[in-house]
């Protein structure tokens, strides 16, 4: 016998093993952020349904606080069970990290110009809001080559057209709507596609 194994060479495992983390954690950050937003739409839509058939309850303490919280404890229950840490830029994610924190910053000046200065109304700045949301799932099409964000991008701008042109309360639908339709759905679409590719 030459010597020849089945066995790969040990830069090959290595090689393998590395793959198959990076696509392990692209389908636990894909599912995580999918969930987040289907937490998010959520909200939004309770918060909507709250004014539009005005139901005597705070939406800040009943809704938000108590959803956010929960999901947060969620979130670090998830992570721990799948032994990855939290980390807001992982390398392997640093350019999309980097445009999300640009978009959050962006997201902070629409809200300071529509509580603080009264420059935008509510409508307008859910308008920009989901907007931009669209911009970050073009960002993720073109980072991860994948069309399920694409389809997100359309569906945002075309929410945020509708946000722009109803009242306050209607945007708050819009942006709800958003998140599960544009963000979530397609969000667990590429998780399940990531997914059976790691498996082939």
């Amino acid at each position: 016998m030459s010597g020849l194994t089945t066995l790969p060479s040990k830069s090959g495992a290595e090689l393998a093993l590395s793959v198959e983390r990076a696509y392990r954690e692209a389908v636990i950050l894909d599912r995580l952020g999918a969930l987040w937003s289907l937490i998010l739409a959520k909200c939004f839509l309770a918060q909507w349904a709250i004014h539009q058939y005005q139901i005597p309850i705070s939406g800040l303490r009943y809704i938000w606080s108590l959803t956010l919280v929960m999901a947060l404890l969620a979130t670090v229950m998830y992570l721990r069970a799948h032994h990855l840490s939290l980390r807001l830029f992982p390398n392997q994610f640093r350019v999309g990290s980097a445009i999300l924190a640009g978009l959050l910053v962006s997201g902070g000046f629409i809200f300071y110009a529509h509580a603080a200065l009264s420059l935008l109304s509510f409508a307008s700045a859910m308008a920009i809001a989901s907007a931009l949301m669209g911009t970050w799932s073009l960002a993720r099409a073109s980072l991860r080559l994948a069309y399920e964000p694409l389809c997100g991008t359309i569906l945002w701008w075309c929410f945020a057209g509708f946000a722009l042109r109803g009242s306050d309360n209607d945007a708050l639908a819009w942006v709800g709507l958003g998140f599960l339709m544009a963000q979530s759905l397609p969000g667990f679409a590429l998780a399940r596609r990531t997914e059976r590719k790691m498996r082939v």
